[in-house]
């Protein structure tokens, strides 16, 4: 029948909206990242007894044959982790498949850690570069930045909340005087902005939190 990719909150449950509530309410099925986060949602919100499907990165192509397959006869929502799915996470995957086989998509957009960032980061931004989630490979890693230290164009960058002291710490080795901003928990308890020169940044302890980087 058809697939509606939700937007699920970053940090603060309340930041839901409406019309995403709903599509949950109502779904036969929902797709999820990691079956743990999206009960905690659910619970959250007063929704019980839906199926939950996970698709992340230990998916095979049969898991998402599978997945298309219930696309295909059922009223579907996927959601990641938190966020807009297919933003730096599988669901692309499935989107594309729905597409190949003619199955509606919709979508319910909402919450997003970069563009939470684009609001409160004071910086007029005209362009800037999406550059993700850098390598785990410490060399491969120091490639990337390398290349980044070259361009001129704002660059935002992602990662996981444990390597968030060994990225800063890497990338202040190659520009430290470049200024970023850092948005740590963004909506969530421990929200903070901080602009500095990544020399500063990569000297700090930070608790390992989501963030996301944007280097002006």
């Amino acid at each position: 029948m058809s697939l509606t990719v939700v937007s699920t909150p970053i940090g603060n449950f309340e930041d839901i909206t409406i019309r995403a509530k709903k599509v949950l309410e109502n779904a036969d099925l929902i797709i999820c990242e990691e079956r743990r986060p999206a009960s905690t949602l659910l619970k959250k919100l007063g929704i019980n007894g839906k199926e939950l499907r996970e698709l992340n990165e230990h998916s095979q192509p049969q898991d998402v044959r599978d997945l298309l397959s219930l696309c295909r006869k059922s009223a579907v929502a996927l959601i990641s982790d938190c966020g807009t799915p297919g933003f730096s996470d599988p669901g692309a995957i499935l989107v594309q498949a729905c597409y190949g086989e003619n199955i509606d998509v919709h979508v319910c957009p909402g919450p997003s850690s970069l563009m939470a960032l684009v609001a409160v980061c004071g910086v007029d931004l005209k362009e800037f570069h999406f550059a993700g989630f850098l390598s785990a490979e410490s060399e491969k890693r120091k490639k990337q930045i390398v290349a980044l230290a070259k361009t001129k164009t704002p660059v935002f960058l992602m990662d996981t909340p444990y390597r968030i002291n060994t990225v800063l710490v890497d990338l202040a080795k190659e520009m430290p005087d470049r200024t970023a901003v850092l948005g740590l928990d963004l909506t969530g308890a421990n929200h903070q902005v901080v602009r500095k020169k990544l020399r500063e940044l990569g000297k700090t302890e930070w608790e390992k939190l989501p963030f996301v980087l944007l280097l002006i």
